[in-house]
């Protein structure tokens, strides 16, 4: 009888998918805590299945499940949806990635507080959230090299020191690419006591620069004209320079 290696091929194809598969995530997820990834009540398989609590290089999801798509397996690219829950905020997101080194993330959606985020470098004191909705973001190294969407910052209050409500503020990015990096519009929400109009540029070396204006509203409190007038005089327009820079 002739032997049909296609059949064998597919069936032994078909078995080890069958085997990863039904693999545990809990066998999986404890060998990754040198990398950083904590995770507690684990449950379902490594395609589908969900943590009590997930810790990423210091950063708390909370409660996460995933699921991943077989199809896209089979052309060579891993599509991972995601759902992260925790008491003060949420995220949604799909992962794809292929042979390469980049990650794509597609329709990032969510809320996180600002107290939230000092484990990933931003400047801590601030109280507020983060409400993302970018449709697309490709990381390379970990750092972006290509964003779509928007991200606002909502009821920003600080520095822990002196604290003062600020507003809020959206960064808005095309999904161009300039010639040293990324770069999103700035612009504020009206709900502050000054106006902010500029850009945010995210740079190769992993470096951020904010540069832009600031007009105080009538009436705005002493404290907060007295803080502007650090940032130099004011133009004949009454707009005072923004100039910040920072890495993450």
């Amino acid at each position: 009888m002739k032997i049909s290696w296609r059949l064998i091929g597919l069936g032994a194809v078909g078995y080890l998918i069958f085997l990863v598969s039904t693999l545990p995530a809990d066998a999986v997820l404890p060998r990754l805590q040198t990398r950083g990834v904590l995770a507690s009540g684990v449950s379902g398989s490594i395609w589908n299945g969900k943590v009590a609590a997930l810790q990423i290089g210091g950063f708390s999801f909370g409660a996460v499940d995933w699921d991943v798509s077989v199809w896209h397996f089979f052309t060579g690219q891993l599509s991972v949806e995601l759902h992260a829950k925790r008491d003060d905020g949420s995220l949604q997101a799909t992962l794809a990635k292929g042979f390469g080194k980049r990650l794509i993330v597609r329709r990032l959606q969510g809320v996180q507080p600002m107290t939230a985020l000092g484990s990933l470098g931003l400047p801590g004191g601030w109280d507020g959230s983060i409400q993302l909705n970018l449709s697309e973001v490709y990381l390379e190294n970990n750092w972006p090299v290509h964003i779509r969407g928007t991200a606002d910052a909502k009821n920003l209050s600080g520095p822990a020191n002196q604290p003062m409500q600020i507003g809020s503020f959206r960064v808005a990015f095309s999904g161009d690419k300039e010639q040293d990096g990324l770069k999103g519009s700035l612009t504020s929400a009206g709900d502050g006591p000054f106006d902010v109009t500029g850009s945010l540029r995210l740079l190769p070396n992993r470096n951020y620069v904010i540069d832009g204006k600031v007009i105080a509203h009538p009436g705005t409190p002493k404290p907060i004209m007295d803080a502007l007038q650090y940032l130099g005089p004011p133009d004949a327009q009454g707009a005072h320079p923004l100039s910040m820079s920072g890495r993450l």
